[in-house]
């Protein structure tokens, strides 16, 4: 672990009151729980936070305590205050919300992406840890072990149960097994996280997965598996804030698939697709996902393309084939 950083961010938070919490479009897990764990972290310090995002909490992680009180706009008064980015490895990625501040306003980027832009005033990036969450974990337990409460440690087990994959992905390390441990002798319950995260499935949902499942091509390759959910398809289930993230893995489990790719329209927004790509061997696609000015880690990463859905589908399938050429995969 990169104590160094850490230390910066310990004294800056000491040393000043006012926060702004922000994290990428489309939340999910991490980027919620490392947000709300952080706030409570703040909060139990004696500061003045606010969390603000783009948009809305997904449906599966709303039962942590906090996350009504995120924002959808920065408050006039708080424009000018310290702001922390958590789970983002570009500062764009904030999206909208983040052209309403002070350009000039003091940055801390924590992070875990390998692909991040190390675009803040202090850098915090750990590109070995499993989760943001589990860094807030680190963090909080350097400052006062004694300021982890039971809100947050739960915040702290849903970004990194969701960012584990279950602890099934490779970012699982004996170090993030520890810190599970500890926070779960604070009181957190795994059975009662995991019915909350991943089963209080609405009928939306299951609906939409199935017809999500219903558009899966494969590449005559055998080595690519992709699929689509459109903007139409979203409104006739009336699931624009259902969680979608794992629908990828899907496509990734096929026998002889190297590169599982998930194409969603944006709702709100005209011929803006988010990619996320989904690698099961050799493939790094962050440096796919980079070509697109996106990123993630090697086996997990994302962009957003401004073009027309068909259009996205050509370009990325078309980059993702040249990645395996590359590797001599036919």
């Amino acid at each position: 672990m990169n104590t160094k950083d850490m230390k910066k961010v310990i004294r800056f938070l000491k040393e000043n009151n006012e926060f702004i919490l922000m994290s990428h479009i489309n939340p999910e897990g991490d980027s919620i729980g490392s947000q709300l764990a952080m706030y409570y972290l703040l909060k139990n310090m004696g500061k003045t936070v606010i969390i603000v995002n783009q948009d809305v909490v997904p449906k599966n992680m709303k039962f942590l305590s906090g996350a009504e009180k995120i924002l959808s706009e920065v408050p006039a008064e708080m424009t000018k205050k310290n702001l922390i980015i958590l789970d983002c490895p570009v500062r764009e990625r904030v999206g909208v919300v983040g052209k309403r501040l002070n350009e000039d306003m003091f940055t801390i980027n924590i992070d875990h992406h390998v692909s991040n832009k190390l675009f803040g005033d202090i850098n915090w990036v750990e590109s070995n840890m499993s989760s943001v969450g589990e860094m807030i974990f680190h963090l909080a337990k350097a400052i006062d072990p004694k300021l982890i409460d039971k809100n947050s440690a739960e915040a702290m087990y849903a970004a990194i149960v969701t960012d584990t994959g279950m602890f099934n992905y490779e970012n699982t390390s004996a170090v993030t097994h520890n810190a599970v441990s500890e926070i779960i002798a604070l009181g957190v319950s795994p059975p009662s996280m995991y019915s909350d995260i991943f089963e209080q499935k609405s009928s939306a949902e299951i609906r939409l997965l199935g017809r999500v499942l219903s558009t899966l091509m494969i590449t005559e390759e055998k080595n690519i598996a992709y699929m689509t959910l459109t903007k139409e398809t979203l409104k006739d289930e009336s699931a624009e804030n259902v969680p979608t993230d794992g629908f990828i893995n899907f496509a990734r489990s096929i026998k002889g698939v190297e590169v599982g790719i998930f194409f969603r329209e944006n709702v709100s927004l005209e011929d803006h697709i988010n990619v996320s790509f989904r690698s099961s061997g050799e493939i790094d696609v962050n440096k796919v996902a980079a070509h697109f000015k996106g990123g993630g880690h090697p086996k997990a990463s994302g962009c957003v393309l401004n073009m027309p859905l068909e259009d996205a589908k050509i370009e990325v399938i078309s980059r993702v084939k040249k990645a395996l050429r590359q590797k001599g995969i036919k």
